[in-house]
């Protein structure tokens, strides 16, 4: 399930967005996660407090009557989503700006031009909206980099790399949360991106590498 793909645990603050349904955020205080619904709706918002009540977990899961393109929710570490792909499209720029390493949890719908990192189907007693896609906010890696002797270029698009290292194009690029890999020649680099430096192994050889932004 959507918790599952976000791989929940109690440490972390979760908001569900749209939340019309109230099971997410019951089941994610179930499993001792602090959990907030955002839905427009005041009559869903009582229904929700109720059903949290009779849960007994209202404590650990409240609701709030807001509009979610004006709430902020950069506190969360997951957020939770069952919105129309526009509605998602319009708060990708807003949710690509979140921390990095924030999990993005959509219930079958998807997010514009930014791809998924997982897409996961529900077998078991499911027959409607089965497919859960979770991102992962990226951090910034556009730039110049000065890795060794060689300048790394990056342009960056969501969570996909394309660029240079010195004169050889890299390839298979990507930064997941603050985990950045990319190859050059058959070496495979990957590490971790803090600010405006980032460092990691080479694949293989256990070579260490670091780059910083210039």
């Amino acid at each position: 399930n959507m918790l599952e793909m976000a791989k929940a645990t109690p440490k972390y603050y979760l908001i569900d967005l749209g939340s019309g349904d109230v099971r997410t955020v019951i089941t994610a205080a179930k499993l001792g996660l602090t959990a907030k619904g955002i839905e427009y709706n005041p009559q869903m918002v009582e229904v929700a407090q109720k059903a949290a009540k009779a849960a007994g977990v209202s404590e650990k899961a409240t609701f709030e009557k807001a509009d979610i393109f004006e709430s902020d929710f950069s506190k969360a570490d997951i957020i939770t989503m069952f919105l129309l792909p526009w509605i998602n499209e319009k708060l990708s720029p807003t949710l690509l700006k979140l921390k990095p390493g924030t999990r993005l949890v959509s219930n079958t719908f998807t997010m514009g031009e930014w791809q998924p990192d997982e897409t996961a189907t529900v077998t078991a007693d499911c027959t409607n909206y089965c497919k859960a896609l979770l991102w992962i906010v990226p951090a910034n890696a556009e730039g110049t980099w000065q890795l060794g002797e060689a300048e790394l270029k990056l342009k960056q698009s969501y969570q996909m790399l394309s660029g240079t290292l010195g004169p050889t194009e890299i390839t298979d690029a990507r930064v997941r949360g603050t985990a950045i890999s990319f190859s050059v020649g058959g070496a495979n680099y990957t590490g971790t991106l803090e600010g405006k430096s980032m460092s990691g192994t080479i694949a293989g050889s256990n070579a260490k590498w670091t780059a910083t932004m210039k």
